[in-house]
């Protein structure tokens, strides 16, 4: 059971498409943006998210930053490695 990364995932669309993976059995998620758990309804969004049965961590990363996209990428627990 892999990890699915979705960029922008604190935002209106990207919060849309992760409440869509974890309805359809996605089990850990990773949501980065700017802002990362300081954006506004990320709480809320993870807590849902959480309600239909996954695993959530919000991140704080600039993915056009290439070091902090590494960063996030090397920390990504490898029992759950990327898969999307």
């Amino acid at each position: 059971d892999g990890t699915v990364l979705v960029t922008g995932g604190t935002g209106a669309l990207g919060g849309h498409l992760a409440r869509h993976l974890a309805a359809s059995g996605t089990r850990h998620l990773l949501l980065t943006s700017r802002r990362g758990p300081d954006a506004p309804g990320a709480a809320e969004l993870a807590a849902e998210l959480r309600e239909l049965g996954a695993e959530v961590t919000v991140a704080a990363c600039d993915t056009a930053d290439r070091v902090a996209t590494a960063a996030l990428l090397a920390g990504i627990d490898p029992a759950h490695p990327l898969t999307a």
